[in-house]
């Protein structure tokens, strides 16, 4: 089978990882063929996720910059010409690739990475509800939260839900070199450090995370705050998080990292402060090596967040709130690496979920 999986761009974030690991672990059966398209053009900010990836994915990139108006029929052509039994879309890639893949009736696979709401506007979800109604276009949802969003949106017959899943992390050869800076950091062995993996952007809300940070340093506690992520997206937003900071020596910007496993392997536990998530693959990422998370009640947060086992969850996205998930974190930090590593492996692994969209490639291409 000849399955193509179409992306808008490589810059870093989760739809896109999790992109590059279903193609990556899709490569691994020699029986398939695995394309990945990128509708933009390459350049260095795309670097980290296009090394990630695999030899045996064969990478297509349209060479576009913006939306340029020849790109729907390069799409198209492109499709002539490879001719895959199956499509795989992110994020507005469907907007772009809808009229080749219609005029090349090939079936097309969706995943629907946040609620349905907040993915798209209200002009292109009403063009979604007819490639869903009328021709061979199916929505995934990646949890339950996003499913109730789809079905509200499009239709109670949409059905389609595949839990994310992510490669497990390891250490990288630069893991000294991080646990040395780590170290620069503490004061003593009862330090703790905390890790936030992310874009500096407003729905990723680093403004609550720094300022319930800043409050807990206000009282007292020993830690620091790692942010983690490009600041370019919205220079504006992010200039405002660095500008509002009180305690500059304990809050750190390091923007994007290629070895983020090392900083996770280093931390006492990962924040993610969001006013609206689908199913985040960083706090998948902690798992897989034990990390417990302490976040925001958004999206299908709640869905992977077992009280207690492998995190803890702020009753509403108030900054008191957030900050007494943090108090419940400090007074019980060592939660069992081995529950939640075990939660990872049964649940949210990328060969569990590539085996589930295999299934429905399979199911899809022989309707």
């Amino acid at each position: 089978m000849k399955i193509m999986h179409i992306l808008p761009s490589l810059y870093t974030g989760g739809a896109e990882k999790f992109c590059i690991d279903i193609c990556n672990e899709l490569s691994k059966n020699a029986n398939d063929t695995i394309y990945l398209c990128s509708l933009e053009k390459l350049n260095d900010k795309q670097q980290i996720m296009y090394q990630k990836i695999g030899k045996n994915v064969h990478f297509i990139s349209m060479n576009k910059v913006g939306k340029h108006p020849t790109l729907m029929f390069d799409i198209y052509k492109m499709l002539k010409e490879v001719k895959p039994d199956i499509t795989h879309t992110h994020l507005r890639a469907q907007v772009y690739a809808a009229f080749g893949l219609i005029m090349s009736k090939i079936p097309n696979v969706h995943t629907v990475h946040s609620l349905a709401k907040k993915e798209t506007t209200a002009g292109k979800r009403k063009f979604y509800a007819l490639l869903y109604k009328y021709f061979n276009f199916v929505p995934v949802s990646i949890s339950q939260e996003v499913l109730n969003s789809v079905q509200l949106e499009y239709g109670k017959e949409f059905n389609e839900e595949i839990d994310n899943g992510v490669q497990k992390l390891e250490a990288t050869t630069a893991l000294d070199d991080t646990r040395q800076y780590i170290q620069t950091l503490k004061q003593n062995d009862k330090t703790k450090i905390f890790v936030n993996i992310g874009r500096v952007y407003p729905i990723k809300n680093q403004k609550l995370l720094i300022e319930a940070f800043d409050k807990l340093l206000d009282e007292g506690i020993d830690a620091h705050l790692l942010i983690i992520g490009s600041r370019i997206i919205v220079p504006s937003y992010a200039k405002e998080c660095e500008q509002m900071i009180r305690h500059k020596e304990n809050i750190h910007f390091l923007d994007e990292k290629s070895n983020i496993s090392d900083y996770l392997l280093c931390a006492d536990a990962f924040c993610l402060s969001s006013s609206h998530e689908g199913m985040p693959m960083t706090i998948l990422e902690a798992m897989s090596i034990g990390l417990p998370t302490i976040a925001t009640p958004v999206g299908g947060i709640p869905d992977i967040i077992d009280e207690g086992m492998n995190g803890y969850i702020s009753k509403d996205l108030s900054v008191s709130g957030y900050v007494d998930a943090f108090k419940t974190f400090l007074n019980k930090p060592t939660l069992d690496k081995e529950k939640i590593i075990s939660k990872f492996d049964s649940h949210y692994s990328v060969s569990i979920t590539t085996q589930r969209y295999y299934n429905l490639y399979k199911r899809l291409v022989k309707k």
